[in-house]
């Protein structure tokens, strides 16, 4: 037991300092493609507003740092969002060629996001829109998208895949703003928007 323990710490001090030598990759996919997200569905809302429902455009920017920027949100905001109108989009790394939303997620135990209605809600306004999203998947990463979740919130959480269901260039740095599917962004701005008005009839 204690020959398994000291090589599993000698295997992980070698793969954290490899970690600290390599460089910061540029992050276009990994998750500027949601900040593209978040600019063009704030200028679809302000060319077409929307009534009777109100959108917060949340950008936490923490999730690479076991989620410090959700945890920060909820502590703050918490009292202030009501469980049974309140509605979270997760949107992380849709820049790979075919758009997804997950229907749970962990990378020991699974979680399903809570309240399955919703995301069956989120189906019905992506078909509406014309907008491609596949369902139906699961993920071993973690997203900020699993605290919401916890909180008893309804969620649902889109990221991209490639034709190998991987996240095209995840942490390399060919994850540049030319390899973005700009396409799928531009359809996951449709979804969000087509959802918001959903939730606003």
């Amino acid at each position: 037991m204690m020959i398994a323990g000291t090589v599993g710490s000698a295997l992980a001090a070698a793969l954290f300092a490899d970690i600290a030598r390599s460089p910061v990759v540029p992050g276009a996919n990994d998750n500027l493609s949601a900040v593209a997200l978040l600019v063009a569905l704030a200028e679809r809302l302000r060319e077409r507003p929307v009534k009777g429902v109100r959108v917060l455009l949340v950008s936490l920017g923490a999730e690479e740092t076991l989620q410090g920027g959700i945890y920060g949100f909820l502590a703050r905001h918490k009292p202030e969002l009501d469980r049974d109108r309140t509605y979270f989009l997760n949107f992380d790394t849709i820049g790979s060629p075919e758009l997804i939303m997950l229907e749970g997620e962990g990378p020991t135990v699974m979680e399903d996001y809570f309240y399955r209605p919703f995301r069956d809600l989120v189906i019905r306004a992506a078909e509406r829109a014309d907008a491609p999203l596949r369902r139906g998947i699961r993920s071993r990463n973690s997203t900020d998208a699993v605290l919401m979740s916890r909180a008893g919130y309804p969620t649902a959480c889109f990221v991209s895949i490639n034709r190998h269901k991987s996240v095209a260039n995840y942490h390399l740095m060919s994850d540049t703003p030319e390899n973005l599917c700009y396409e799928t962004v531009s359809h996951a701005v449709t979804v969000a928007e087509s959802v918001i008005r959903e939730l606003a009839r």
